[in-house]
């Protein structure tokens, strides 16, 4: 029975492979050490100190295990055949001889020792020093006992044991090496997760920037914008002209009220005011008319359709684009007149179309340099819809069409 233990070996685990139950192999080394120290204890024939040696050699055997082999045995792969590796085996390999020269039962510490030479040594010194064992523990238990040296003093069931024992100790190997395999892919796979959430982290913290970065254009600086041009014109006019003045001043304060407004919306992360009051129409003529009133110039505007609720994220959209093209038309169509329509005769869309009488420009070379059509494209684009830019020397007309899927948002 001298290699019945390999069979229990395993050659390599690391810290956190489920193969490393060390309480359990502890319960297992106590066990076969005490069943073997019964068959010695029982075994007829023996004198007394062959006897005692023989236990005191299979306790001596056991105890290697929590002294050293057990942190031998945690330690990581590749693992080399150290000094220290190598003195620790040949002891049990010594002490085993030892104990069945002393005692023929003594071999069933195989258990203890193959299992030892499996968790200590790359797997190839141990299935060398379990073959070695096999051989010379009867051997040498024969030759002690006073018989000859033959390989038939090695009884078949042991050399067969032996094999098994090897055989199974390379399967429970792989699988550890398997184990471990995975629990590096495992690994691998949360270090990605982690790297991808990261990510994601920081492409939504960019997206929310360049969202902040449009409502604040489109709102805030736009309405610095107006206050800033009609108190400068309150002061042009404050010598020559007060009721113009007072009017002027009048309209910077409800634009600040107005922006003031419009930043608790944004803090709030709400929708626009105006749309979240009125309706888009209603919303889009009320730009309109504040175009109007504070440069001075005609703004036409109209209505095609039956107005009809759709998506609130639609109607913050087409406000949006209404904002920016006013006051594109301020700053570079001189506050000329213009017209907005909003059209809803298309059951599937919306469009919305703002034209000035300016001077017209090249749309090529304005949309990657103009901060504020960049970004109406960008929430045009994400909502599918489209941007069409007309611009020549008697004018321009921009056209944003967004769909409108019919769906639960929509109210007649």
């Amino acid at each position: 029975m001298s290699g019945a233990g390999a069979e229990v070996g395993v050659h390599r685990t690391g810290p956190g492979n489920p193969l490393l139950t060390f309480w359990l192999w502890d319960l297992f080394f106590a066990g076969a050490t005490v069943f073997t120290c019964a068959l010695v204890y029982l075994q007829d024939g023996v004198a007394p100190p062959a006897r005692a040696g023989a236990i005191a050699l299979v306790v001596a055997l056991a105890l290697a295990w929590p002294l050293a082999g057990r942190r031998l045995a945690l330690s990581p792969d590749p693992r080399p055949l150290t000094a220290e590796r190598a003195a620790l085996c040949a002891a049990l390999g010594v002490g085993m001889i030892a104990a069945v020269a002393l005692v023929d039962s003594a071999n069933w510490v195989a258990f203890v020792v193959y299992s030892q030479l499996f968790w200590v040594l790359p797997l190839g010194p141990a299935i060398g020093g379990v073959v070695a064992l096999t051989v010379l523990a009867p051997l040498a238990g024969a030759l002690f006992r006073g018989g000859g040296l033959a390989l038939e003093l090695i009884p078949p069931q042991t050399v067969f044991m032996s094999l098994f024992g090897i055989l199974v100790g390379v399967f429970i190997t792989r699988l550890a090496s398997e184990s471990e395999r995975r629990a590096a892919l495992i690994a691998e796979l949360e270090a990605t997760q982690a790297q991808v959430a990261e990510l994601s982290h920081v492409a939504g913290a960019a997206a929310e920037r360049e969202r902040l970065a449009g409502e604040i254009h489109d709102t805030l600086a736009q309405g610095f914008t107006s206050i800033v041009t009609l108190l400068q014109a309150a002061q042009a006019q404050l010598a020559t002209d007060p009721d113009s003045s007072r009017r002027h001043v009048e309209l910077a304060v409800r634009a600040a009220r107005e922006n003031l407004q419009e930043a608790r919306q944004l803090v709030a992360a709400g929708a626009p005011g105006e749309t979240a009051a009125r309706s888009l129409a209603d919303a889009v003529g009320r730009a309109a008319d504040r175009y109007a009133e504070e440069t001075g110039s005609p703004a036409r505007n109209s209505v095609h359709g039956t107005p009809r609720r759709v998506a609130a994220e639609t109607e913050i959209v087409l406000l949006r684009a209404a904002q920016e093209l006013l006051a594109n038309a301020r700053k570079h169509a001189g506050a000329g007149p213009v017209e907005v329509d909003l059209d809803y005769t298309d059951p599937g869309a919306v469009a919305l179309a703002v034209t000035d009488g300016g001077d017209g420009f090249d749309p090529d070379a304005v949309d990657d340099a103009s901060f504020g059509l960049r970004i109406l494209r960008g929430r045009v684009d994400r909502l599918a819809g489209a941007v069409d830019v007309d611009s020549g020397a008697s004018g321009t007309t921009v056209i944003v069409t967004l769909p409108t899927p019919p769906g639960p948002q929509e109210a007649q």
